[in-house]
């Protein structure tokens, strides 16, 4: 996996998100990871997504205490020696800093209370050209070892283990290789496994010619087919350069340091990976990936002393070696005399409510060395000052002026690279406002410069970073790693950036000694800063042909210089390539838990319920929550009670009710108390399959919030606020803003996560739950948001849906709610939520029925039709789903069908579509409500893909293709998901959402445990291969294709502005 951001910017980006705790599950790479210290800059839009099956395991707190010390400073053990030694009070942990004595490889561990251990190594790497070999070698190394030589021995341990996170990532400099663990047994198995791979990879010529780039055959069983590019990483970096975002920040990130690794794209420039040789991958690794510059890292309550011994084993014969740190060092970037101006083209974006307002235009400034950390930690705060938020400078400058739709790509300030930068700027604005843009950042600048910031927003900052350090996520481990990632790859002693209190006070200290502090902080890192990148980016309407014409040309070059040998050579490698792909290996080299390691019993949570009030149901639990007071609720929305004209209306609903003004408060006011009191509002459309119906389903909004203790009167207060009235009417120009806002940020999300918007299109043909997640958030929202985004005439309209939605939200008497905090604290929190509840009346009368005229958008309708739908994109790949109903949760045979997903996936689509298919990923899932889906991303192909689908039923049905281990491991990966760990705060929160009861978890269990082939082959042949799973619905959203637009009486093809 690629990702050319580092974690803090990443943080930033998902902080609003990571607040809403009632969906904690990312999609792409991460899953619960909990931020140590977070400045979010930017204000994201969460859409909507299914409530995830129910975890189990739950996960201790910090406690009062650190860890005992076990090791003192100049101990050696196992041939380390131990260099420092510190204990970190507000993280509740105690840090060891360790190196290798032989060859100075360095290891930190951090011992805490947590039962979900994690291991990391990650090396320094710095690529020299964009041919991708960094990212390809992070591949290749996944692909079998010496000591486990099997094809992709990482994907197979996935069946193998029972980790709760598996995954490998390149960045900019760096390539790391985590995981995390409750289990013992897997955890140095998984360790023996990432050892071997990184340190003695196999790096077959074959994996490379998979992994990275081939020249091929279109039909690998014909030579007179033409030759093509082929290659996972190939086709998964021309998805990545499909997206405007994506080639703007990677464009920002090359021109702001031109003179020193940065300059290049470390994923690979699709048009730059053909350039890449099998001996140049070889010497990379031989140069990169040594102790000598690698960095150790685990985590946890398993003993540092065996962490120690099962590494060294390993890395005990690796000399020490100078040289390899020297090539990987990075030299500083100097400091331009003069601004520099770049301007670049993308693609046209289809889904832009305005299609004459697509430049972005921002200015970068290359900020200060990662080494000086408390100097960086002052610049987060004040970036944070200068554009978080309404009350913010740059927000108020830039997003309250209009002229654009949100913050341009990548605002905000990250620390990934070797120096630290800074990027603000506007999207959605007209080509001739670029001017106008740079002259309101300067303007703000100067303000900010002038006038200061007030105490009070500085305080609420203060209060976040308090905030962050008593919240704990379910991957605290995995979030430390990535923390200190970037400070510690550039040779900075991590321990120093896992002091925040220390910092903090010396912040507090630096400010009341010199009250302009801030002030010369803006005039030093900006206003007389010279090293500045003022970028641009428009769309060409020939851009797309453009990069197929240079892909061609690139391709048409490579032919041309082929010999007849070459020719014969490639027929003959595409052919033993397609051969080792379908050959079935012998697995048993490679470690395993099985089924006597996962319990059979669930761990029951501690749950109570009461009324309270007029009758509002109220969860509660005590939990070990480290002095935080956690809210959630949900507000029925009953379908006698709630025109179907408003339901289109929900999501903008939800993701602007804390952005406005309430009650006493406009919506700056609004925005201080939030962040001075809580660790954020959440509010989303919430959705719920019924366990045993698949007729009946809940949908309502969502509520969440969390405040520390001594801020539970203040937390229900702005509840209170925004239940008595939002104020909708105070400023339609700024509701505008945030529709447009709304808009930009789903559209761009289509790029990324493009198969989740085809399997919510696929799957609402069914009805019910399906339809009304689709017009809530898939493609039919997206089209909502942008007609609504372009009709500023019909602002009034909107705001009448919008005080509907609320009239009906806050009075009707379907409330209920749920609370988890400290046992001591519990009284108190309940006789504040009683206190809450009775501030307002709840009727259960209807809207008026003197109601203006819905407003006309031309929408389609979710209609059952035969007919499967491209949504024609701009893009180089492809995203599928395909959707087969079958049965919801509490049936017998979803549990066989869920162990059937899970085998199938990893066994064979896996197989299919990513190593003969060459997409970069696609499987097959079961969800709560009873439907089967496919699905593929980033993929060349549409036919052959979903003849891989329509295969999986009677792939199922045969045993020879599935021995009786491969099940074992089936339910292994299922169990993954199942016993996720859960922070106190999130205890029980799922029973709350879903109704699923311990005692139907229990029952679930059981069935998953107890699934055998006979039960597998029989649901395939019910569900899967029978006549009706022909049903099942295909969506594309990708280019146009000769495969579907030539087969109209199948093929619906539709543009992706929604227009249909």
């Amino acid at each position: 996996m690629y990702r050319i951001r580092g974690f803090r910017s990443i943080l930033q980006q998902l902080h609003q998100s990571q607040r809403q705790f009632y969906h904690r599950k990312l999609q792409v790479l991460f899953k619960n990871l909990d931020p140590i210290l977070l400045f979010p800059t930017k204000r994201t839009v969460a859409s909507s997504i299914q409530t995830p099956l129910v975890n189990t395991n739950p996960m201790t707190s910090c406690s009062s205490n650190t860890t005992e010390l076990q090791f003192k400073v100049g101990q050696h053990i196992h041939g380390y020696r131990v260099e420092s030694v510190q204990s970190v009070p507000e993280l509740c942990l105690t840090a060891y800093r360790l190196i290798y004595e032989k060859n100075g490889a360095e290891h930190l561990h951090i011992a805490r209370d947590d039962s979900n251990n994690v291991f990391g190594v990650s090396f320094r790497t710095t690529p020299e050209d964009s041919t991708g070999v960094a990212h390809i070698l992070e591949h290749l190394a996944l692909c079998g070892s010496h000591r486990y030589p099997v094809r992709d021995p990482f994907m197979k341990m996935l069946t193998r283990s029972l980790s709760t996170f598996m995954n490998a990532f390149t960045g900019c400099d760096y390539t790391m290789y985590p995981f995390s663990t409750q289990n013992p047994k897997d955890f140095y198995n998984l360790m023996s496994i990432y050892l071997d791979a990184v340190f003695h990879p196999r790096l077959r010529y074959l994996d490379f010619l998979q992994e990275g780039w081939r020249l091929e055959h279109s039909n690998v069983e014909d030579d007179k087919s033409p030759l093509v590019f082929k290659g996972v990483v190939f086709n998964e970096m021309k998805g990545v350069f499909s997206s405007p975002s994506s080639i703007y920040t990677r464009k920002l990130i090359n021109k702001l340091f031109p003179d020193n690794t940065y300059r290049n794209e470390s994923g690979g420039d699709p048009l730059a990976i053909p350039d890449l040789t099998y001996e140049q991958l070889k010497q990379f690794h031989s140069r990169h990936y040594h102790p000598s510059n690698a960095r150790f890292f685990t985590y946890g309550n398993f003993p540092l002393e065996k962490h120690l011994e099962a590494i060294g084993k390993i890395i005990e014969q690796f000399d020490f070696d100078e040289s390899l740190r020297q090539i990987s060092r990075i030299p500083d970037q100097h400091s331009w005399v003069q601004y520099q101006r770049v301007k670049i083209r993308c693609q046209n974006d289809p889904l832009a409510p305005f299609q004459d307002r697509q430049t972005t235009a921002s200015v970068a400034w290359m900020l200060k060395s990662l080494q000086d950390t408390y100097e960086n930690f002052t610049l987060s705060i004040l970036c944070t000052l200068l554009m978080d938020g309404p009350n913010s400078p740059f927000y108020q400058a830039l997003i309250d002026s209009g002229l654009g739709s949100d913050y341009s790509p990548f605002s905000g300030y990250n620390n990934f690279t070797k120096q630290s930068l800074f990027s603000i700027g506007l999207q959605g604005i007209s080509s001739d406002q670029s001017g106008a843009v740079f002259k309101a950042i300067d303007m703000a600048l100067m303000d900010a410069y002038t006038e200061g910031f007030p105490q009070e927003r500085i305080d609420a900052i203060l209060h976040r970073i308090e905030l962050s350090t008593k919240h704990q996520g379910s991957n605290f481990g995995l979030g430390l790693l990535m923390y200190i990632n970037s400070t510690w790859n550039h040779d900075v002693n991590p321990i120093e950036c896992l002091n925040i209190n220390k910092q903090v006070e010396q912040f507090k200290k630096n400010l009341q000694s010199d009250p302009n502090y801030l002030k010369k902080k803006i005039k030093e890192y900006f206003i007389d800063n010279k090293h500045r990148l003022i970028i641009e980016m428009s769309p060409d309407l020939e851009y797309e042909s453009q990069q197929q014409k240079l892909e061609q040309d690139l391709l048409n070059s490579k032919i041309s210089k082929l010999s007849t040998k070459d020719r014969e050579e490639i027929f003959k490698n595409g052919a033993e390539l397609l051969k080792v792909q379908s050959t079935q290996e012998d697995l048993s080299v490679l470690p395993t838990l099985n089924i006597q390691d996962i319990s059979r019993t669930i761990f029951e949570t501690n749950l109570e319920k009461i009324q309270i009030g007029s009758g509002v149901p109220v969860q509660y639990s005590a939990q070990p929550t480290n002095g935080i007071v956690y809210f959630n609720a949900v507000i029925q929305l009953k379908p006698e009670m709630f025109p179907k004209k408003l339901v289109p209306y929900l999501p903008l609903f939800a993701q602007i009710l804390s952005k406005l003004g309430a009650g006493h408060m406009d919506r700056k006011q609004l925005d201080q108390k939030i962040q001075m009191h809580t660790g954020g509002l959440s509010s989303l459309v919430h959705i719920a399959d019924h366990p045993a119906s698949f007729d009946q389903f809940e949908a309502g909004i969502y509520l969440g919030s969390y405040c520390l203790e001594r801020n539970l009167e203040q937390m229900f207060q702005i509840w209170t606020e925004i239940f008595n009235g939002v104020r909708f009417r105070d400023d339609p120009d700024h509701l505008m803003q945030l529709i447009r806002i709304c808009s930009a940020e789903l559209a761009q999300g289509v790029s990324h996560q493009g198969h989740q918007y085809a399997l919510r299109r696929a799957s609402s043909f069914f009805g019910g739950a399906y339809k009304f997640r689709e017009l809530t958030s898939g493609m039919t929202s997206l089209a909502y948001f942008r007609l609504m985004a372009a009709s500023q005439d019909k602002v009034k309209e909107i705001i009448s849906h919008l005080e509907q939605i609320a009239q009906i939200c806050f009075t009707s008497n379907s409330l209920r709610c749920a609370v988890n905090a400290e046992a001591a604290t519990m009284r108190t929190s309940l006789q504040v939520l009683e206190k809450f509840i009775n501030s307002f009346r709840f009727t259960s009368s209807p809207i008026s029925s003197e109601e203006p005229a819905a407003m006309e958008f031309l929408m389609p309708t979710v209609q059952s039709n035969s007919m499967n739908e491209h949504f024609i994109f701009p893009f180089s790949t492809n995203f599928l789903g395909r959707s087969v109903y079958c049965i919801p949760y509490s049936h017998v045979d979803h549990a066989k069908l869920r162990i059937a997903s899970s085998l199938v996936s990893m066994k064979f689509l896996h197989k299919e579509i990513r190593e003969k298919g060459g997409a970069y990923g696609g499987g097959a899932r079961l969800d709560s409500g009873g439907v089967f889906h496919f699905y593929s991303y980033r993929d060349p192909h549409i036919i052959s893909t979903i003849n891989a689908f329509e295969r999986v039923g009677e792939w199922l049905i045969r045993p020879k293709n599935y021995p009786d281990e491969e099940i074992d491991e089936a339910k292994l990966q299922v169990f993954q998901s199942i016993d996720q760990p859960i922070p106190p705060g999130e205890q029980g929160i799922e029973q709350f959402l879903t109704g699923i009861t311990d005692q139907m978890r229990q029952e679930y269990r059981h069935r998953l445990l107890d699934v055998t082939r006979e039960d597998i082959q029989e649901v395939a042949e019910r569900y899967l291969a029978s006549p009706n799973s022909g049903e099942g619905k295909v969506v594309v959203l990708g280019p146009k294709s000769d495969e579907t637009s030539s087969n109209d009486k199948h093929w619906k093809i539709r543009i992706a502005s929604g227009e249909q």
